[in-house]
């Protein structure tokens, strides 16, 4: 782990649901610590509806992973329009990318769909775009929790917009917050019930604290994806959520060293004001 600048770890936990199912884990993410300090962090959520949508998650954060760290490699954008070009690209060459796929088959492109979201976070700013029901959540300097993109929904319950639904461009939404970011969580929406208070969508402090102290306090990033995972796909929190689960936390490290946190197999109530995620 790059001590220095973030810590970051990672999982994506195949849903009860898809269990019975005998289906895959639809949900995908990828994240990467630019030389320069940059982090950029890409998760998605494959449709369960779509034959093929585990293949496009996977896709699609590979590829907008790859466009993000080009676009950023050698200079940051130094306004608001060049964040809003870089992220645009990255959804645009992920969408690109799926479509290659899909006319190799000869495979109709909605078998591949799958939401997106994408974040950068540089010393100052956080940037996010997203198509579809992610959730990226943000704590500043002074510990304050900020949701950002609102998860989209389609018309219909349970319905979302997808990377592969024609003029998807249209429906990606990106923001740019000048705020320095001390950590953040982004995760698919099998956890958004937990972790966002509905239906304002604001961030449930007791989900996210707990989860916080455990990757500031983390060293060791194979133990932590373990753990990670483990949490995820614990019994308290599948009763919550049958859906796959992803989620991908980072944070700068404390100024002084300090003992990992655990995560426990436990996770908060609805309305819950103690965490019980971390021991």
């Amino acid at each position: 782990m790059n001590d220095l600048i973030w810590r970051v770890v990672g999982a994506s936990v195949q849903g009860t649901s898809h269990r019975e199912r005998n289906t895959p884990c639809q949900d995908a993410h990828q994240y990467q610590v630019l030389p320069s300090g940059t982090l950029i962090i890409a998760v998605a959520d494959g449709a369960g509806s779509a034959p093929r949508s585990d293949e496009g998650a996977a896709l699609a954060v590979r590829e907008a992973i790859a466009a993000l760290a080009t676009a950023l490699g050698e200079q940051l954008p130094d306004d608001e329009a060049g964040w809003q070009a870089v992220m645009a690209g990255a959804f645009d060459d992920a969408r690109g990318a799926i479509g290659q796929l899909a006319a190799q088959g000869a495979s109709p492109l909605r078998e591949f769909a799958t939401t997106l979201t994408c974040v950068a976070v540089t010393p100052n700013q956080f940037i996010v775009g997203q198509i579809g029901d992610g959730v990226a959540v943000m704590q500043d300097d002074d510990g304050s929790l900020v949701s950002t993109v609102r998860p989209q929904r389609g018309e219909y319950a349970n319905e979302a917009y997808f990377l592969t639904m024609p003029q998807a461009g249209e429906y990606v939404e990106i923001q740019v917050h000048d705020l320095p970011a001390q950590a953040l969580a982004v995760s698919t929406d099998g956890l958004l019930r937990l972790a966002l208070k509905l239906p304002q969508y604001e961030p449930h402090r007791p989900f996210f604290t707990p989860l916080f102290a455990f990757i500031r306090g983390l060293h060791e990033e194979d133990l932590g994806v373990q753990q990670l995972a483990d949490f995820l796909g614990s019994e308290r929190v599948c009763a919550r959520t049958d859906d796959d689960k992803t989620l991908v936390l980072a944070a700068r490290p404390p100024p002084s060293p300090s003992e990992p946190d655990i995560l426990t197999s436990s996770a908060p109530s609805e309305h819950s004001e103690e965490s019980q995620l971390a021991s």
